[in-house]
């Protein structure tokens, strides 16, 4: 389901909500808020971008793809980042599969229209998706260093409080994507959730997992997940910064 975007209500979008709708309207005006289904592809790599998207409630993760088949996600995007970054750098074809992890909504805007948007070099938005590159970067080179040095069981409790800390207790979640996001056998995912499940910690059914003892995962996960986490709590605050200026 697509709706334009309704300028008088929040944005849930950290990047858009710092924006000056008086400033943004042409932006924003033709700006659609589209709800996405878990599991759904929005690019393959090397095709060629349209249109971006700025998640609200959706988490989209961004996957890296071997001639083999396997899979690893090079890191998710919620709603502090965009999805299509390429542009922002001149380019216009994805390198990477990106697909839902998280069914919501997004924020889906003509690819055209960012690049105008971009040529002012002084444009908010260019400095808002420079220092969300800068925090992307970050995380992503902690999450290749977790999973090469990391247990399983390590990166399972870091990526489910990554994935608390965008949705709530709830997640929509199957064992199968989250193998394929860290990039292991789904049977490992398969016994550590178990794990996980016999210690109270979450339950799950269904392709539903719920978090049952946040702490008790924070004390099982590696360090990645509080220096990625604080990556994104300094990214909110720069944010912030921009749109009180």
């Amino acid at each position: 389901m697509n709706s334009r975007l309704d300028l008088s209500a929040p944005i849930g979008n950290r990047i858009l909500a710092a924006l000056n709708p008086t400033s943004y309207q042409h932006l924003l005006s033709h700006t659609e808020r589209v709800t996405l289904s878990l599991g759904k592809v929005i690019y393959q790599p090397g095709q060629e971008v349209h249109h971006v998207y700025f998640p609200e409630t959706a988490v989209f993760s961004m996957l890296c793809t071997m001639a083999n088949g396997d899979t690893v996600e090079v890191g998710p995007v919620g709603r502090e980042g965009m999805v299509g970054l390429n542009i922002f750098f001149g380019r216009s074809v994805t390198p990477t599969e990106i697909v839902l992890q998280v069914g919501g909504t997004a924020l889906k805007i003509d690819a055209q229209l960012l690049r105008n948007a971009l040529l002012d070099e002084k444009s908010l938005i260019s400095h808002s998706l420079l220092r969300y590159t800068q925090m992307l970067l970050a995380m992503t080179s902690q999450s290749s260093a977790c999973n090469k040095l990391h247990s399983i069981e390590e990166q399972l409790s870091r990526w489910l409080l990554t994935m608390h800390d965008y949705v709530g207790e709830e997640l929509l979640l199957t064992h199968d994507l989250i193998a394929q996001t860290l990039g292991v056998r789904r049977a490992g995912i398969s016994v550590h959730a178990k794990k996980f499940k016999d210690a109270g910690l979450i339950d799950y059914r269904r392709a539903h997992i719920r978090v049952l003892n946040r702490h008790g995962l924070e004390e099982i996960t590696c360090e990645c997940y509080r220096l990625i986490r604080d990556e994104y709590d300094r990214l909110y605050a720069d944010l912030a910064k921009y749109s009180m200026a």
